[in-house]
């Protein structure tokens, strides 16, 4: 993911001589992040199924490259996380009795994207490739630790601009986004030996429905 990013920058700054302006801008996305996953135990192919809705308030950084006909290659950036869902509960085995507790988050987030606009009227057609890492937090009774994944996602979506004349713009937009799905192998801990070695896996699917506000500018 991370060579992706990379690669994909290294683009957008050596194409920039070919676009006619550069946008930059700030923007809040108001996102339902729906988390369903499926834990599988290895020692008896138990599965456990779940499912979280986060709706968290997201800020981002965007920077794009704009061509004369308005159409526009940028990269939208996520400074910060954004939570997929948290839980507690407990374990049945003797052995390993004790709580649980497992949270993950959506960090390094980053989309690439383009931009098309929609006659004069000020509407748009946006679609890209998102990027992140999911984070895992756990505490288990049986010492069992989940590792981070990264994870690649489609986006897109429709929105309305509208341009001053000092080169202010505002955008609303909606968009969807279908991460590609997610498998965590549990690694064994150190409450975990012989039979009671059980290596969990989880595998998860996400996705965000997302009303983003932007206050940009041109240059």
């Amino acid at each position: 993911m991370k060579k992706i990013l990379l690669m994909t920058v290294t683009f957008l700054f050596v194409s920039a001589n070919a676009f006619a302006g550069v946008n930059i801008g700030i923007s809040g996305a108001f996102t339902s992040l729906n988390t369903d996953g499926t834990e599988t135990t290895k020692s008896s192919g138990e599965k456990n199924t779940a499912s979280k809705n986060e709706t968290v308030i997201v800020p981002s950084l965007f920077l794009e490259f704009q061509a004369d006909n308005g159409m526009a290659i940028g990269i939208d950036i996520v400074p910060g996380e954004a939570k997929l869902g948290s839980g507690t509960g407990s374990d049945d085995d003797a052995e390993t009795s004790g709580a649980n507790k497992a949270s993950a988050e959506l960090t390094s987030h980053n989309t690439v994207y383009a931009l098309i606009p929609v006659g004069g009227t000020g509407v748009y057609v946006k679609g890209g490739v998102a990027m992140a890492t999911v984070d895992t937090t756990e505490t288990l009774a049986t010492g069992t630790t989940y590792g981070n994944e990264d994870v690649d996602g489609l986006m897109f979506g429709v929105g309305f601009q509208r341009s001053g004349d000092n080169g202010l713009f505002f955008r609303a937009e909606g968009t969807y986004t279908d991460y590609d799905d997610v498998k965590f192998n549990g690694s064994f801990g150190g409450n975990a030996s012989g039979d009671d070695a059980v290596r969990n896996v989880v595998d998860a699917d996400i996705d965000a429905l997302a009303l983003r506000i932007s206050l940009g500018k041109s240059f």
